[in-house]
């Protein structure tokens, strides 16, 4: 079984949102989206344990609940096949009697079909929901867990609850991503328990053995010669007031003695291999991270092994670990699931992710969308330079697409020097105090296909801006984009005749005349002006390692690394709406309505 839609309603910063699951898929996007709030919708519909009290009014959309105020989350479970033939009377627990009622779900378009006649290529499904109101009276929130059979409140309606053993069969397992550590592996965490019980590997007649021990313990400290000449004391009074029989005395134990007690006073450590212990919340996140994880795992490979499903859904499971494990990462996760459902902002994540298993998720007030980067069975890109981005770039392009501003240059030389600019300003003390940053990811375009790129980037991105040169073939790709169907709002023009290098030329311009020891020796006249740079660097175009050099050493140069960030700063703006800081640009608006931002400070010398 796999969960195959997930529809949230009125949950935190989701007004409306429905996401459809493959088998395994990784979710992506830019920060606040609500890639969180959807593990945590799934931890609130089918984890097991009682969770709504965590819940607060900032969990109902606009943080503002009424009396009539609910959230729903609802989950279609599908693939019963799996567990034999599909259909509804081999599953007596899920649709017969008092349970759900059968809906269809139909995997082409991914749709539910709630005809009585199973339609043609569709599988059998089940629904289940949960519903969240807040009592004003008693400031508690009470929260039913219930089979779906349309729109409805469960509060007033009659409803079927969905019983225990039903979630426990389905077998939904979650890795959040603020993790406690000390606690992951201890019988304090719940998510540790559920994962015993379920493996029945709680160590019961262990635990049992453990009282039995702690009762009687060979060390007693109320023995210790000053602490039980104190503690008698307090025996004395207490027997005056007849609260302590007369041969009664006053003893310490490690724990209550109960059970429970016992299971949580249990601190996991790491015994290494000359015998020293080290508790495991003081290992390196990165180790303590990875090992969580795994023993989670772990714990699937045993359902799977007894034919019970599994499935797993990680917040950012990359977190502390190094990006070559990324990827075996996510394989390990595809490879011991029924199914994987995890959301990442590691773009080598995304990437090792098949494009019809990677969800972009993007939210327009309150209204999540979450699409599949290509739809099973759609055409590929004809254009190389659009399957480039999928095939060549992918990581860069996903990082790109979640990031908070998405700069679409004319080509690869444009991409890797924008990248090594904004390095300089971000690593600028001076720049942090007199400019104000916004990240900016640069798609790696290629063949100056700007115009493919621009419409391929507006699937994800329609407020993507392009940044093309001052000359005539920058003035045709703005003639071709304004006349295109679908075009970017704003484009950014470099001055008469510049290109990249003239940019990159104009911010190295104060270093000039200082002693930079890479500068001097691609310009060894005694008196190098900006004419002489820009021809330099034009003449080594393709020297990726002078870039890098002259980018290094130009953050070392206050004036270098403030006109890189003026510049970042203002394409910010540009594509915030706002009128950039610099008096140097000159505006135009179009007549299809496209601004035109041209930066005249920028010009071939």
């Amino acid at each position: 079984m796999r969960i195959c839609q997930l529809e949230v309603l009125n949950f935190r910063g989701i007004k409306n949102g429905k996401i459809v699951f493959p088998e395994h898929s990784v979710l992506f996007g830019s920060n606040n989206v609500g890639k969180s709030t959807v593990i945590d919708a799934l931890a609130l519909l089918f984890e097991r344990e009682r969770l709504t009290r965590s819940l607060s009014e900032w969990d109902f959309y606009g943080g503002l609940p009424s009396p009539d105020s609910r959230f729903f989350v609802i989950g279609t479970i599908t693939d019963f096949a799996t567990l034999g033939c599909d259909d509804p009377e081999n599953f007596p627990r899920w649709f017969l009697g008092d349970a759900g009622k059968p809906v269809w779900w139909r995997p082409d378009p991914g749709v539910i079909s709630l005809e009585v006649d199973r339609p043609l290529g569709s599988k059998l499904a089940a629904q289940i929901a949960l519903c969240v109101r807040y009592e004003h009276e008693t400031c508690e929130f009470e929260a039913v867990r219930y089979f779906y059979v349309g729109p409805s409140d469960p509060f007033t309606d009659n409803t079927t609850r969905v019983p225990p053993a039903l979630l426990q069969e389905l077998g939904v397992f979650l890795l959040p991503a603020n993790r406690q550590w000390d606690k992951l592996l201890s019988f304090n965490s719940s998510s540790f328990l559920k994962v015993l019980k379920s493996a029945d590997a709680v160590p019961g007649s262990a635990i049992d053995e453990l009282k039995g021990i702690l009762r009687s313990p060979t060390v007693k400290i109320e023995d210790s010669t000053i602490f039980k000449a104190l503690l008698e004391k307090s025996e004395e009074e207490l027997k005056g007031f007849l609260m302590l029989e007369t041969s009664g005395r006053l003893v310490y134990r490690t724990t209550s003695l109960d059970g429970l007690a016992v299971l949580q006073a249990q601190v996991p450590h790491i015994l290494q291999s000359d015998g020293l212990l080290l508790p495991f919340a003081r290992h390196g996140a990165g180790m303590i991270s990875l090992q969580a994880f795994l023993i989670v795992l772990a714990f699937a490979e045993q359902r799977r092994a007894r034919g019970k499903n599994f499935i797993f859904a990680a917040e950012e499971p990359e977190l502390h670990l190094h990006p070559a494990l990324h990827r075996r990462l996510a394989n390990r996760i595809r490879s011991l699931s029924t199914q994987s459902i995890v959301t990442t902002h590691s773009p080598s994540v995304a990437a090792s992710y098949h494009v019809n298993n990677s969800l972009f998720a993007r939210n327009c007030g309150g209204n999540l969308e979450v699409f599949p980067v290509k739809k099973p069975g759609t055409m590929q890109p004809t254009r190389n330079v659009v399957r480039n981005l999928y095939k060549k770039y992918r990581e860069p392009f996903y990082e790109a697409l979640m990031g908070a501003i998405v700069l679409v240059p004319e080509g690869l030389s444009d991409f890797e020097w924008l990248c090594l600019w904004q390095r300089v300003a971000e690593t600028s003390d001076e720049v942090a105090k007199e400019c104000s940053l916004t990240p900016i990811t640069v798609i790696p375009t290629s063949d100056a296909a700007i115009g493919d790129t621009i419409t391929e980037i507006a699937r994800f991105r329609p407020d993507a801006i392009a940044l093309v040169d001052g000359d005539s073939p920058g003035d045709d790709y703005i003639a071709s984009l304004e006349h295109s169907e679908i075009r970017p709002s704003k484009i950014i023009q470099y001055g008469t005749g510049a290109a990249i290098e003239c940019l990159s030329a104009w911010i190295l311009e104060p270093a000039l005349s200082t002693s930079a020891s890479v500068l001097s020796g691609l310009l060894p006249r005694e008196e190098p002006n900006l004419r002489d740079l820009q021809t330099a660097l034009i003449l080594r175009k393709e020297d990726r390692q002078l870039r890098e050099d002259l980018c290094w050493e130009a953050a070392e140069i206050p004036a270098c690394a403030m006109r890189a960030g003026r510049f970042l700063e203002d394409v910010a703006l540009i594509a915030s709406g706002v009128t950039p800081n610099g008096p140097r640009w000159a505006v135009t608006i179009r007549p299809s309505g496209m601004s035109l931002f041209k930066a005249t400070h920028i010009t071939r010398v």
